[in-house]
């Protein structure tokens, strides 16, 4: 089982010239609802989950450090970038006050959230998935990156901090050294690495944005900074995962054998992408955009 958790901060983004984007992959909607079916059943029929780990001493020693690195890594994120936990009140003349308090400045609608819900429920939310049989790893999938936790090589975008979580449900026990592989394409829609009719980006073949490697720790933890991904047509907002174990790091930081014992990718909340959508860069992307319903199964 994965556990995701994903902080998105709406930050205005460093503004550089937009890129065409790729006309996005060709699928087959029929067979995109059995694969959805497939999973479906596939989850229910799983006869183990965190939940059932909840009752051990070691899954609430996990769950509480898991806590504590999420408030941490938040606590930490907000400071880098100047984002003061409790507002602050200055002099305004009465016309912008009153526009100010026309809006509803409320981040965390919803879910319902406010400025004095306990840390312990909000970072212990508990989005996970059940690894069913691999999803595909797209046409876009480059071999050789690099292992580092910070993908994004100044790619403009609202920065995104990945939390993936490995558990083997059979055991309750995280998994660690699992070589995580993450992909996906920038705020308009282009993925580095390649270079193929309507996809170019910037460097060709050589480029190696928002593409790296992670081992995941003693709690089965991978994280990396990135930019919350932009859409092409025909696929729902998505970001790629791929898992790798008994691999071999080489001199020059990239990872060689193994095997790969999960493809997967993960979708996002509607709502969220919608309002980073609004932003620019996103917003200078002309494709349409396809909803999670009208693509894969979706974990968000």
């Amino acid at each position: 089982m994965v556990q995701i958790y994903k902080l998105a901060l709406a930050l205005s983004a460093v503004c550089v010239a937009p890129v065409i984007a790729h006309p996005g992959e060709h699928h087959d909607h029929h067979a995109i609802k059995r694969e959805v079916i497939a999973r479906d059943q596939m989850a229910s029929a799983a006869k183990r989950s965190l939940e059932s780990c909840s009752g051990s001493l070691k899954h609430r020693q996990l769950n509480a450090r898991s806590v504590a690195r999420r408030a941490a890594a938040a606590r930490d994120l907000r400071a880098k970038r100047d984002i003061k936990t409790l507002p602050q009140k200055f002099r305004r003349d009465l016309a912008t006050l009153e526009v100010y308090e026309a809006i509803n400045h409320n981040k965390t609608g919803i879910l319902d959230y406010s400025v004095s819900t306990p840390e312990d429920t909000v970072f212990s939310a508990n989005t996970s998935c059940i690894l069913t049989p691999a999803n595909t790893d797209g046409p876009y999938y480059v071999t050789g990156e690099s292992i580092r936790q910070n993908v994004t090589e100044g790619q403009a975008g609202v920065p995104l901090h990945l939390e993936v979580q490995y558990i083997d449900i059979t055991t309750c026990e995280p998994v660690p050294e699992v070589y995580v592989d993450i992909w996906n394409c920038n705020a308009t829609g282009v993925y580095a690495g390649i270079n193929v009719t309507g996809n170019v980006a910037d460097g060709g073949w050589d480029s190696t944005f928002l593409r790296g490697i992670q081992a995941t720790d003693s709690d089965g933890v991978v994280t990396f900074d990135t930019i919350f991904p932009g859409h092409y047509n025909g696929r729902a907002t998505h970001t790629h995962l791929l898992a790798h174990s008994n691999i071999t790091v080489l001199a020059n930081n990239t990872i060689s054998g193994g095997a790969v014992t999960h493809i997967g990718q993960l979708f996002w909340n509607e709502v969220l992408r919608s309002a980073i959508e609004a932003t620019y860069p996103y917003n200078t992307n002309t494709q349409p955009v396809t909803s999670n319903a009208d693509d894969m199964c979706s974990c968000i």
